[in-house]
């Protein structure tokens, strides 16, 4: 992917020393997480991802991750498992993760075909929060790249209301973890729909953004990492484990 720009020790420095005064000057009605502390404490990767995320402006990291830190502990992340998320939608082959980019990083497939516009958006986004919080544990803060899988997807499954939800949630809660943003197989019939996509998308995010057939999904997901779907060599059909 793009690279941003590099941050400095001083301005790590200064985003950890802000969130640590504050919480003792103003410490939060409902505690903050010990892990996500945990995390700000031991070592400098998660404020670096976020300010290099946030092109190195101090200020909006100090805020947005003081932002984080509350929400992630009013969502309850480190509580979510694979007993207390919406289990049609964890096990029906909507949204999981499977291989890796070129790059290594983990696909997150959002398979579109099996989405319908009736299905409850909060948790659909509780089960897309479930499998970024666990690659993310698994692999300490890893990048993923977001599959959008559009074979086979028609008006039906088109539903605006769920990508915005997706591209808020990363944007706010994860903006730091997005490696590639890839929509494979875009039917023609849903081009005027991605475009009205595109417009509610933040720069970061476009630049990042990839459209591939199967002619060259290859240049970002190797054939032994694609799907026979996707004109790769893989097999594999989802189950939950």
């Amino acid at each position: 992917m793009p690279k941003g720009k590099v941050p400095t020790a001083d301005q790590i420095s200064e985003v950890k020393t802000a969130i640590l005064k504050k919480l003792e000057s103003e410490p939060p009605a409902d505690p903050f997480h010990p892990n996500d502390l945990k995390r700000i404490n031991d070592n400098d990767l998660w404020i670096a991802s976020l300010l290099e995320a946030y092109d190195l402006d101090v200020e909006k990291c100090i805020k947005r991750l003081w932002e984080n830190l509350a929400w992630r502990k009013s969502y309850g992340v480190w509580d979510i498992n694979e007993t207390n998320v919406n289990q049609e939608f964890l096990r029906d082959g909507q949204i999981y993760v499977h291989n890796k980019d070129k790059e290594g990083k983990p696909l997150l497939i959002l398979s579109l075909k099996k989405h319908t516009k009736s299905q409850n958006l909060e948790e659909l986004l509780r089960v897309i929060v479930y499998w970024v919080e666990r690659v993310q544990r698994e692999s300490y803060l890893e990048k993923i790249t977001i599959f959008m899988d559009m074979t086979g997807a028609g008006l039906s499954n088109m539903d605006l209301d769920f990508i915005k939800g997706i591209i808020g949630l990363f944007e706010t809660k994860y903006p730091n973890a997005p490696n590639y943003i890839l929509v494979h197989e875009l039917p023609f019939l849903l081009n005027a729909a991605f475009k009205i996509v595109k417009t509610f998308m933040p720069a970061d995010a476009l630049e990042i953004l990839r459209v591939t057939t199967k002619k060259n999904i290859g240049e970002f997901v190797d054939p032994d990492n694609s799907l026979k779907l996707w004109g790769g060599n893989d097999d594999y059909e989802y189950k939950f484990a």
